[in-house]
């Protein structure tokens, strides 16, 4: 059986060479972990970011309520991405670039 997280909240920010990029996902039991990963090889659009989400089920039994879960991936870049693509199932994020005041 899949379960499938539903997706929210999620951002992309570049910023003095660091790509951040956040979000949550809900599932309906506790015990889930998420990992964004970096795809190799990348795709054909060098400025479009695409990682790879891996999600690990609970080992155990655990109590039926729903729970969010954070996700992060962080990377120093010289690249100006504009988009940042989750595989396998989305969403693409703008990235947003922050400038220094």
């Amino acid at each position: 059986m899949s379960v499938v997280a539903q997706a929210q909240e999620w951002t992309a920010t570049l910023h003095s060479h660091k790509l951040k990029v956040h979000g949550k996902l809900t599932f309906p039991t506790p015990g889930y972990k998420v990992h964004l990963k970096k795809q190799e090889p990348q795709g054909i659009n060098p400025v479009i970011l695409l990682l790879d989400k891996t999600v690990v089920p609970p080992t155990g039994k655990e109590p039926d309520h729903v729970v969010t879960v954070s996700v992060h991936f962080e990377e120093h870049t010289t690249v100006h991405y504009t988009e940042v693509q989750i595989l396998p199932d989305g969403p693409t994020i703008k990235v947003t670039h922050a400038h220094s005041a």
